[in-house]
């Protein structure tokens, strides 16, 4: 007779087509956002908060409570300094730009120096807390984990740049075919994020008590990206601006 094996309840439910529908409407609604031109961050700021919220609650690391805090700190931080940096701009010392280039990316170069800092700063508090335990076991994965938190919701603001780029004047000359390589590249970087994230859910390993942690890991990749849409359009106002496509 054969013994037949039962399921591990205490191991999460793992619906990757649950995973695949958060991310695609989450990407829908961010890309679309960006065709709104100026008027996007209406949009944006309430996808970003409503992100960081959602991967707070769904948690999809094997932590304390400090790690989300420590995420929710780190997000808030960059969230307030990359709208400081759209707007008014106060928070920043001025740069004294001249080129177009320069001025154009000012809020750019702004929030990305508020961006290294809090990765070296929150780098530092979480090989402080893993040196503080008295029991250091698994510790290269605590830290990455904590760290994973920190820099999925310090990226997630990296969104709201898009606008930067949606206000440019058309592209024009070689700049244009620079524009399109940019663009496809940013798309395929998206792609192979969400294929990624499902050897993500098969090896994730959440805290029990987490209600839907694949929500979480659902976001990861989506928050990840806000770096791919700060980049690519730091590359598109080199397109529009750089001096290699200035005719």
């Amino acid at each position: 007779m054969v013994e037949q094996t039962q399921p591990d309840s205490t191991l999460p439910h793992r619906p990757y087509r649950g995973v695949l529908a958060v991310q695609v409407i989450a990407l829908v609604l961010l890309v679309g956002a960006s065709l709104l031109g100026q008027f996007a961050l209406f949009l944006e700021v309430p996808l970003c908060v409503a992100a960081m919220a959602a991967f707070t609650i769904f948690w999809p690391f094997r932590g304390t409570w400090t790690d989300r805090v420590l995420g929710v700190l780190a997000g808030l931080i960059s969230l307030v300094f990359a709208l400081n940096a759209l707007g008014s701009g106060t928070l920043y010392p001025s740069l004294n730009a001249n080129d177009a280039l320069t001025i154009a990316a000012t809020p750019l170069i702004h929030w990305a120096c508020v961006y290294v800092m809090l990765l070296a700063l929150f780098t530092v508090i979480g090989f402080a807390r893993q040196m503080a335990r008295k029991e250091r076991t698994d510790l290269l994965r605590s830290l990455s984990q904590s760290l994973t938190g920190v820099v999925a919701m310090a990226s997630m603001p990296g969104w709201l740049f898009v606008v930067v780029s949606a206000s440019c004047v058309a592209f024009t000359g070689p700049g244009t075919w620079a524009a399109i390589v940019v663009s496809v590249i940013a798309l395929a970087l998206m792609v192979l994020m969400v294929i990624a994230s499902r050897f993500w859910l098969k090896d994730f390993d959440p805290d029990p008590a987490v209600p839907a942690p694949w929500v979480g890991i659902a976001l990861l990749p989506v928050m990840l990206l806000g770096l791919v849409a700060f980049a690519a359009t730091l590359a598109l106002l080199l397109c529009q601006y750089g001096p290699i496509f200035v005719d």
